[in-house]
């Protein structure tokens, strides 16, 4: 598998009591310059963490614009829209049905597939997308 595509990595301060894993999405703490893992799916993500941090409060690089690797949450297939997935970190397909009333939170698009598990490269492009009902 290529590897990552190097854009913007962020450097942000990890609250998590246990740490934070390499290659997991994470969002925005309370204060300005924090993240923390999600704590349920579709939340929305600051981007994925490059490197793992054990200990919390201290700074871990994240990326937040360019190509990133992530695990997969189910099978995930190349070009699919992906959204966190559950508390682990971890992406799931995020499944666009027309006529529901959703806001799903993308991280990005595959651009290799998964199965469950597995890691695959993730195009970063967090955006909120609504679905409306019909």
């Amino acid at each position: 598998m290529a590897g990552a595509t190097y854009v913007l990595d962020k450097t942000y301060k990890e609250i998590d009591a246990a740490g934070v894993g390499i290659h997991r999405p994470v969002g925005p703490g309370s204060k300005d310059g924090e993240c923390k893992l999600p704590t349920a799916a579709n939340q929305v993500a600051l981007g994925i963490t490059q490197e793992a941090q054990s200990s919390q409060n201290e700074n871990v690089a994240v990326r937040v614009y360019g190509i990133s690797r992530a695990y997969a949450s189910g099978t995930v297939n190349k070009g699919d829209p992906v959204e966190v997935a559950s508390s682990a970190g971890d992406l799931r397909t995020a499944t666009l049905t027309p006529g529901t009333a959703t806001v799903h939170h993308i991280v990005g698009y595959a651009q290799t597939s998964a199965t469950t598990g597995g890691v695959f490269m993730v195009r970063l492009a967090q955006s909120p997308v609504s679905v409306a009902a019909s």
